[in-house]
């Protein structure tokens, strides 16, 4: 029988459904706005750039976790898209001066 557990490691397997659901709580949480305008953000941004919806979602879950994938298209949209966002913050920002 095979373990139909979710895969809660960094490599969760193909992207999917529950990557779009993350990453629009991911975008709500880091630029505000409503989950219907983070869908459409979202939506409209693969479209956009003719990358995939879900590869996308994906992106800017990784780039949230402060994860490098690589090099490709779809995390040079996100970044394009949402890096000023996502990015993490520098040592310099999270330390807090006496």
């Amino acid at each position: 029988m095979t373990d139909r557990s979710p895969d809660t490691t960094t490599s969760r397997g193909p992207a999917s459904r529950t990557d779009v659901d993350i990453a629009t709580g991911v975008l709500v949480g880091v630029q505000g706005g409503s989950v219907s305008a983070a869908v459409d953000d979202l939506f409209s941004t693969a479209r956009d750039n003719r990358v995939s919806l879900f590869e996308l979602a994906r992106a800017v879950i990784t780039l949230a976790e402060g994860g490098d994938r690589g090099d490709t298209e779809t995390r040079r949209v996100a970044l394009a898209r949402w890096g000023a966002h996502l990015a993490p913050r520098s040592a310099s920002e999270d330390s807090v001066s006496a």
